[in-house]
């Protein structure tokens, strides 16, 4: 086992992102470095990391000084440090990449608890498959008692078959609104732009757009922007990652030559991963969130694209995919 510190782990991450990859149990796209470094140094930078690498297995958690908030103290009083995932907020990233990983997390967990004690553990993005769970159970169990939290499921639309073979999997009342919305952004003379920057300044400038629209969302009017705060930082930090390996895909909304509504994602074997999109508050009666998403799963198409990850569940998102891979989130306290 070698444990590695922030600088090596930086001088992996091909290595991880590649092991990540290869792992078709976990979350291909959040469990990227890029995703959890990202969220790590917005979100805790001040948190210690713990991680460790063996063969083709990783290892990626941190120390947590108290876990008052969050799904380890819902119903219970705080837990004080805890071992987490770098991202532990939506459950998508799996600390754990590589089918070795459950022995290597447990030769960890007990050379940390040699130094420190043995610290309580939230772990995330879990498979649920049996050839991964049980051997990680099987790896905790003798030095934690396991409860299991909340499943993550994430909701994702296969392009198979292309537009057509998209639509054929929605309902006919899905299409006609649809038809409609895209008729209505016709009308009204909205035009679409698309990019895939590879430069820092060019991710830069589009980033500049979209928060500039998300100041003028409903979102932000409700206090759940991005435009700021931790949540801000993330993106900014990520998508200037994406960006150097071309994964990074935007859209623009153009209305009377300004920009009316934006997503963006990323690209990861062969699959998007949508990040954030919105729309002005003023162009809510277009319908224009919906015609964004059908432009983006057009240009996807074309570009030979397998699925469209619209992230965890909310009720329209059902509509336009397909429950997708669902994982776990498990907590461990020390015997």
């Amino acid at each position: 086992m070698e444990r590695l510190d922030r600088a090596r782990f930086e001088t992996l991450r091909a290595a991880y992102d590649d092991a990540v990859a290869a792992d078709p149990a976990i979350d291909g796209f959040c469990s990227r470095s890029a995703w959890i470094l990202s969220f790590h140094d917005a979100f805790r930078p001040g948190a210690e990391l713990v991680l460790a690498r063996e063969a083709g297995a990783f290892v990626a958690l941190a120390t947590v000084p108290t876990s008052d908030r969050g799904p380890t103290s819902r119903g219970g009083p705080a837990l004080g440090p805890v071992l987490e995932p770098l991202e532990p907020m939506w459950g998508f990233a799996s600390p754990l990449v590589g089918a070795a990983s459950p022995e290597l997390l447990r030769a960890l967990l007990d050379a940390d608890a040699a130094v420190r004690g043995r610290l309580p553990l939230l772990l995330s993005g879990v498979p649920l498959e049996r050839g991964r769970l049980e051997p990680l159970l099987r790896a905790l169990a003798p030095r934690y008692a396991l409860r299991p939290l909340a499943e993550t499921v994430r909701y994702q639309a296969s392009l198979a078959g292309g537009v057509d073979g998209w639509l054929g999997r929605r309902s006919a009342r899905f299409r006609r609104g649809l038809r409609s919305a895209r008729r209505r952004t016709r009308e009204a003379g909205v035009v679409f732009a698309s990019a895939a920057p590879t430069q820092a300044a060019e991710v830069q400038a589009l980033y500049a757009r979209a928060l500039a629209v998300e100041r003028d969302t409903w979102k932000t009017r409700s206090g759940n922007g991005v435009e700021r705060g931790p949540m801000r930082a993330f993106y900014g930090a990520m998508l200037p990652q994406l960006a150097q390996r071309s994964a990074l895909r935007v859209l623009f909304a153009i209305r009377d030559g300004a920009d009316a509504g934006y997503l963006y994602g990323g690209v990861a074997s062969g699959a998007f991963r949508g990040l954030q999109f919105s729309f002005r508050e003023s162009e809510r009666a277009l319908g224009l969130g919906n015609a964004l998403q059908a432009e983006m799963i057009e240009r996807l198409c074309a570009e030979g694209v397998s699925s469209y990850d619209l992230g965890s569940q909310s009720d329209y998102k059902r509509h336009w995919a397909e429950p997708g891979l669902t994982t776990l989130r498990l907590l461990g306290l020390p015997r």
